[in-house]
């Protein structure tokens, strides 16, 4: 319950009381909290601030968890709408499913998937991010000579490692694929690390591709979104590859993906066909602030469809 409390030696200080220790009440983590809703960070700051006022005005220097989280769900619903009021609440309801969440972000190379992760991660506080990229270097420096070609190479030139010539396939595909069933090794076990600790988890990468992975077995352990994002226009697919190319400082330069965005391209086309064949959710990475927001949207419905599993 909030309390009132007259004698409190710091007037400016807020404690939440819970059953370890009380901790002080922060604006920032309040608003990160909020902004989890999909809510830009400045609404949610200023959202922070006025319950911040609002706590101070009414003297409760001290408030239980729940209180807070009521209060902060009435601020959201009076200032935004009942719909963000919703999705703050059942995030912070999250625990009560006891599984972990593992999100899965595949998509062509250059097509945002790492700073999707990335700000998804910092908005959802989950703090393991993985890349298919870096478990394939993993493997690499693991792995005998004898199995190691389809990890030679990127995901756009993985064909050149081909052991034998293709008959009546496309290289390019052949060489992604066998790139693919050789990573997906290393991200099925990634994922089954997630789920024994019931740890949530981002896994992004190229290799993350739709009917790949047997995410069947985990129905019942994990909260598992799959998505794939998609840059359709080669113009913006190239102002990606600059953009990342000033982000490396360098490392990663722009010409070397630009010679070969046709083979992107033709693996982005083998990505999605095999996302519609398995009914995976395709975002058109136009914007990164709508793309998160469309993400966060599939995220709370997958929430709402596991909360209504244990409320039926």
């Amino acid at each position: 319950m909030a309390k009132k409390n007259n004698n409190s030696t710091d007037k400016n200080l807020i404690v939440i009381i819970d059953r370890k220790s009380g901790l002080p009440f922060s604006k920032g983590i309040l608003a990160s909290s909020i902004s989890v809703t999909g809510l830009d960070i400045v609404t949610a700051h200023k959202i922070s601030l006025d319950i911040e006022k609002y706590l101070l005005k009414s003297k409760m220097y001290s408030i239980s968890l729940g209180d807070l989280r009521s209060i902060v769900f009435r601020f959201i619903k009076e200032e935004v709408s009942l719909e963000y009021a919703e999705k703050y609440l059942l995030w912070q309801s999250i625990g009560k499913l006891e599984k972990p969440i593992i999100i899965l972000i595949g998509g062509a190379t250059g097509v945002g998937k790492s700073t999707i992760a990335t700000v998804l991660a910092s908005r959802l506080n989950i703090t393991r991010v993985a890349s298919s990229d870096a478990l394939r270097e993993v493997m690499r420096a693991s792995v005998s000579d004898k199995l190691i070609r389809p990890l030679r190479g990127s995901s756009y030139n993985a064909y050149k490692n081909l052991i034998l010539p293709p008959s009546g396939v496309e290289p390019v595909i052949l060489g992604f694929r066998e790139q693919v069933m050789a990573v997906v090794v290393g991200i099925e076990a990634v994922i089954n690390r997630s789920v024994e600790e019931k740890s949530d988890i981002i896994i992004e990468g190229a290799h993350v591709v739709p009917g790949y992975l047997d995410l069947s077995k985990y129905s019942s352990k994990a909260i598992i979104i799959e998505i794939v994002i998609s840059v359709p226009d080669k113009e913006i697919h190239k102002e990606h590859f600059t953009k990342r190319m000033v982000q490396t400082q360098g490392s990663r330069p722009v010409q070397k993906y630009i010679n070969h965005l046709d083979n992107i391209f033709m693996i982005q086309k083998y990505i999605e066909e095999l996302a519609i064949s398995n009914n995976i959710n395709i975002i058109e990475n136009y914007g990164l602030d709508g793309t998160v927001y469309e993400v966060l949207e599939l995220i709370f419905q997958k929430l709402k469809e596991e909360f209504s599993k244990i409320t039926v």
